[in-house]
């Protein structure tokens, strides 16, 4: 039975019979008042989420440890004396919140020296500490130095701290301190003998505003919510389902002749899901997602205290269960292709074909296509949730188009409502689904007050709860394992530390996308460009009113849209280019309906108007896109084509305003040839801004798809993002710590007779520290350096103007295993006029090698105007390079040669040493817990031992695994809130040299064995549970003294 469009949300058309109208009406009546009550309690039990009592787990740390030198004990040390000594407490925020100290009498008059602290020597942060010298007590606490009595009669001190005050006690002396917070905490330290540290009594409580699970009652709430949702929309489909006649029309075009393009579509995402690019921020998210398991909550791992990403972790909980399954990057990444799929699905069905129309589908497919997958492929791939933004807001768009169109609107109401609602719930920038639902509200208001059978008093109200009830489930997500209190506190502490920029300073986004890094990568620029350029095409075609004479009335809210999502980004905090992607979905279609507007167009001046101004903006907007770099992150970038300069010659915008000046020309010869009327003429013009953005969408795919291709195969047996992903599909996969190489010293080479022969080179210092992982060389459990180390000849005597030559004197090569290879350390440039070679001594003669550095794969950006920067390759720091010996070598010695006096015209080399090459996962698996650095953390997918971040603290890596910048990390940075930031205070970090398989030239990384000055979180952790309201819990973390 068809419907007609003005029937109601909850009451079917009255069918003929003998039935009278007031009892048909009763049912109905009852209906509303049950959809209402339904549609209300949906709406308070989700409301009500914020604020529901959920249970606060309180995590306690108290040290001297009493399980010191017990099996059991959480720290490594193994007697009495090592648990009672100063250990490593790495507290996630600094600060507890709430802190006591005891110091018994007797231990403060038999001390010297410090008897606690929480800071590590020479440290500048605001923590306690507490000494004795010469019998008289001093304690800094935070910025101040507290007063304290004299040691006579009862001396025993006590120092209570909280957020808001620190309160300190000597016998029956009290010192209150208003605004001095409790102390920050980076070890629990201090230089009394075991028997007497064990006298002393630290407790502190950690700020638990993540740490709570919801109560019986709570999940009691989520289930009413979740269930009153469905039932909401199972009201507003049941009630007035879509017309038959419509579904049967539907199945009756011909959408066969659009499978090849669906087909194409889907093919390219798969295979960019094997070789496409990591984003810059894959790792930091997924380490959020994996650290779940431990703390029951998604933070933010590395920085920002660890503060919760709440309310924002739909995406996150989606990659849990994907998590469970396997680690693989691509497995990882799959959820965002699924996602890509069912946007093109969506956007080519329910938003560019209705907009266009029957008439056109077959190109407005095809066009649909080419656009949607240049702004798809450079931004959506992998673990950030741009991808769903994309899929929720078109999503949205289509259901609300096909509402104002169909015989039940309200079912596609419904739809809208959820997908706006968990949109939101992805990400900030997913705030632009409540911007498009304003974009709409006249259409909405307009369906929502269509009379009905019932009076509108009640239809209304019943039409708008089922609505919001069905929306309501952004809530249920965003609040089931979260609280009002928990938000709060996490929005406080991200605009604390930043990046929090306000919507007027957007401009550093395009700022940064018109950089020459993989920020601005030429794919990147094209994508936003297009969607720009198109939005502007068609805000004049609106403002012309050509939307209605071209048959597309409904573009101006399809321009709403897009415009929505950009008034969104203006709106978040951080103003990275990677929330472009959100516009991956609306931006294609909007740029898809507006060429087939533009080939409806017919009047004369606006057809001139539009080629002449389109053409002219599509093509700066191409050539400025393509000067950008093809530029990728990190490993992605490996022998990637135009990676340091632009996409030449696409980078010409002559070039393409000549392609589509050629192309209205054509457009009008075929018009002649084919003697039609002046009116298709007049399409010659708007021809060329037409092909000009279909071109240049191409192109970028083209150039995409080819590119990455190109670098997989160049790459061959050595690592790549590709092959890691191809390997993972077809066996098993480590990623990168399948491909690095560690180069531990085996052995220094015993000099022969014969003095070296230096001219303006001094034996001079020694190459960097190296660990010895010897595991007898321990000292207290810790990696020490190594201490047979090879001398160094540096030429650097009188700075770097000094010249001279080198001849070593002979050194004996013993025979080298197979997993053994010669290296020498070099500092300086063995190249442009300086030189480095080896010289073998073998029983058929000397064999010379000449050593100069590999060419690097990782290039500074060619400007066309400017070239790269002087000086850009930095030859000063020291590297490891490897020889290959002759068969046959016995001996071996250097000669090296300093002619140059520019800033880096020098030369430092030590002597030749004998290395094992041990494969990384062998170093790592017995130096552990491993702290993988968030750019590379998705390519380590079988790298489980990592340090864990729970209840407030974290346990203190030991070894850490560096980007090639090396390890300055958020991760280690106060101002950051960096969770590792006390492992620099109080360790040592030794670099292990170490290479990429097969990739001389590739700056994989750094793997640095870290050496800790006390024992590693020797302290014990008790956790009680709270029951609390949503509202509640620890307030503010103090950042200031007052």
């Amino acid at each position: 039975m068809n419907h007609p469009i003005g029937s109601a949300v909850l009451e079917r058309p009255a069918e003929p019979g003998p039935e009278r109208p007031e009892r048909r009406s009763a049912p109905l009546w009852l209906a509303h008042f049950v959809a209402l009550t339904v549609g209300l309690l949906g709406l308070v039990c989700a409301l009500s989420l914020p604020f529901a009592p959920v249970w606060s787990d309180r995590t306690e740390v108290r040290w001297p440890s009493v399980h010191a030198g017990t099996p059991d004990a959480p720290g490594t040390g193994t007697t009495l004396d090592d648990g009672l000594r100063s250990t490593t407490a790495l507290f996630a925020p600094y600060r507890p919140a709430e802190f006591h100290a005891a110091v018994p009498c007797a231990t403060l008059r038999s001390a010297d020296g410090t008897v606690f602290s929480t800071l590590p020597p020479g440290s500048d942060r605001e923590g306690m500490v507490l000494a004795v010298r010469e019998g008289e007590p001093r304690l800094l606490l935070g910025q101040r130095e507290v007063e304290l009595p004299p040691l006579a009669g009862d001396c025993t001190l006590n120092v209570n701290a909280d957020s808001a005050q620190s309160v300190v006690t000597v016998g029956a002396s009290t010192t209150r301190l208003p605004g001095v917070a409790a102390p920050e905490i980076f070890t629990f330290s201090t230089d009394l003998e075991p028997v007497q540290a064990a006298t002393l009594s630290v407790t502190a409580r950690t700020f638990s505003w993540f740490d709570t699970t919801p109560t019986e009652q709570k999940r009691g709430m989520v289930t009413g919510a979740l269930l009153m949702a469905a039932l909401s929309l199972l009201f507003l489909v049941v009630t007035a389902p879509p017309a038959m006649s419509a579904l049967r029309g539907a199945a009756r075009l011909r959408t066969w002749l659009l499978l090849p393009v669906d087909a194409a579509v889907l093919g390219i995402l798969a295979w960019w899901l094997v070789i496409g690019p990591i984003s810059d921020d894959d790792g930091f998210a997924m380490m959020t997602v994996r650290n779940f398991e431990p703390t029951g909550d998604i933070g933010n791992y590395y920085r920002w205290f660890n503060a919760s990403e709440t309310p924002f972790t739909l995406v996150q909980h989606t990659m849990r269960w994907f998590a469970d399954h396997s680690l693989a990057p691509v497995w990882l990444r799959l959820p965002s292709v699924l996602a890509g799929a069912l946007t093109w699905v969506v956007l080519s069905r329910g938003v560019v074909g209705p907009l266009c129309g029957p008439g056109s589908r077959l190109r407005a497919h095809l066009l649909a296509a080419v656009f949607f997958l240049a702004c798809w492929l450079p931004f959506d791939l992998g673990v950030r949730p741009e991808a769903f933004v994309a899929l929720g807001t078109t999503v949205l768009v289509a259901a609300l188009l096909k509402a104002e169109h169909s015989a039940g609107p309200f079912a596609w109401l419904g739809l809208a409502a959820v997908a706006a609602g968990l949109t939101v719930a992805v990400t900030p920038t997913g705030v632009a689904a409540l911007v498009i639902v304003l974009v709409f509200s006249p259409r909405i208001g307009r369906l929502v007050v269509r009379p009905g059978a019932v009076p509108a008093w009640l239809a209304i109200p019943a039409r708008i709860a089922l609505v919001g009830c069905a929306g309501s489930v952004g809530l249920v997500a965003m609040f089931a394992d979260s609280t009002w209190n928990g938000v709060a506190q996490a929005t406080w502490l991200h605009d604390e530390f930043g990046p929090s920029l306000g919507w007027y300073q957007e401009f550093n986004r395009y700022n940064v996308l018109l950089g020459t890094t993989h920020w601005g990568a030429a794919g990147k620029r094209l994508a936003v460009f297009l969607v720009v350029t198109a939005a502007l095409i068609a805000a004049g075609c609106v403002l012309r009113g050509l939307h209605r004479s071209t048959r597309t009335p409904d573009v101006a809210l399809l321009l709403g849209a897009v415009a929505a999502i950009f008034a969104a980004l203006w709106l978040t905090p951080s103003k990275w280019t990677h929330h472009f992607g959100s516009l991956a979905g609306l931006g294609p279609a909007l740029l898809a309906v507006t060429v087939v507007m533009l080939t409806r167009v017919r009047a004369p001046r606006e057809a001139r108007v539009l080629g002449v101004c389109g053409a002219s903006a599509a093509s700066l907007a191409a050539g400025l896109a393509f000067m950008g770099p093809n530029a990728w992150y990190l490993y992605s970038d490996i022998a990637m084509p135009w990676s340091d300069a632009p996409v030449d010659p696409l980078d010409q915008p002559v070039l393409w305003l000549a392609v589509g000046v050629a192309s209205g020309l054509v457009a009008y010869a075929v018009v002649l040839l084919s003697r039609r009327g002046e009116a298709e003429a007049r399409q010659a013009w708007t021809t060329m801004p037409s092909s000009v953005l279909a071109l240049a969408a191409l192109a970028s795919t083209i150039v995409l798809l080819g590119s990455f291709t190109t670098a997989y195969r160049e790459t061959g047996d050595r690592f790549s993002v590709a092959r890691t992903n191809w390997h993972s599909v077809t066996a098993t996969s480590c990623g990168v710590e399948d491909e690095v190489e560690t180069l531990p010293l085996a052995a220094t080479l015993r000099a022969l007779p014969g003095a070296p022969e230096p001219d303006g080179f001094a034996l001079s210092g020694s190459p960097p520290p190296e660990p010895d992982l010897d595991p007898e060389s321990r000292k207290d459990g810790e990696v020490q350096p190594q201490e047979d180390v090879p001398p160094v000849w540096d030429s650097r005597e009188g700075g770097p103007q000094n010249t001279g030559t080198l001849t070593t004197g002979w050194f004996e090569l013993p025979a080298l295993e197979p997993d053994q290879v010669l290296a020498i350390w070099v500092a300086g440039r063995p190249e442009q006029g300086n030189s480095l070679a080896v010289e073998f001594g073998t029983p058929i003669g000397d064999v010379v090698r000449e050593l100069r550095d590999p060419p690097p794969t990782e290039l500074p950006f060619d400007d066309p105007r400017h070239g790269r920067p002087v000086d850009w390759r930095d030859f000063r720091p020291w590297r490891v390079m490897t020889v290959e010996a002759p068969a046959g070598a016995r001996t071996v010695r250097l000669h090296a040669e300093d002619r140059t006096t520019d800033e880096q015209g020098w030369l430092a080399v030590s002597a030749p040493v004998v290395r094992d090459v041990v494969p990384l996962p062998e170093v790592l698996d017995a130096q552990g817990p491993t702290l993988v650095d968030w750019p590379m953390g998705l390519l380590f997918p079988c790298r489980i031992d990592y340090p864990r971040v729970s209840g407030g603290t974290a346990d203190s890596p030991g070894v850490l695994v560096a980007p090639p910048a090396g390890e300055a990390s958020m991760a280690y940075a106060p101002d950051l809130g960096g969770v590792f930031a006390g492992v620099p205070m109080q360790s040592r970090r030794i670099e292990l040299p170490s290479r990429l398989r097969g990739a001389p030239g590739v700056r994989w990384g750094h793997v640095y064995a870290v050496s800790y000055d006390t024992e590693r979180d020797v302290y014990d952790r008790h956790v009680t549970r709270i029951r609390i309201g949503g509202a509640d819990g620890d307030g503010a973390y103090p950042f200031e003294e007052h």
